[in-house]
């Protein structure tokens, strides 16, 4: 990141809306890197260029790698974690939800209500 970022000046709304080309241009030169926008010292806009604003971007790409790296590497290893029996009934549950039942422990599941069942109704 660009250590120029946190001292730049700031300039107001109004001024930054009638200087907008020359602000622009001196992004696209790279005579700054940032353009603080802002009223009373409360900064509430950056401009940024957009070599910038790629750098930015990779940044965060990179920070999201390392994370997911790190999360991979605190992950537990093949057999460790869940036991079979509770990986088995994630599967019938996740199987059962599909279908529209219920076949964890105290559900319905089986085939009591399907398309052949006697409802009592006589039809």
């Amino acid at each position: 990141m660009n250590p120029n970022m946190a001292s730049s000046e700031m300039i107001s709304p109004s001024r930054a809306a009638g200087t907008l080309r020359s602000l622009v241009k001196a992004l696209a030169q790279e005579e700054s890197s940032v353009i603080v926008i802002g009223q009373e010292g409360v900064p509430q806009a950056v401009l940024v260029s957009f070599n910038g604003f790629r750098r930015l971007l990779e940044a965060a790409g990179e920070a999201d790698a390392t994370m997911v790296a790190d999360r991979l590497a605190s992950a537990p290893e093949a057999g460790e974690g869940l036991s079979n029996a509770a990986l088995e009934q994630m599967v019938l549950d996740a199987e059962g939800a599909a279908v529209g039942g219920d076949t964890s422990a105290g559900g319905t599941g089986g085939d009591e209500g399907g398309p052949d069942a006697d409802t009592g109704t006589g039809t």
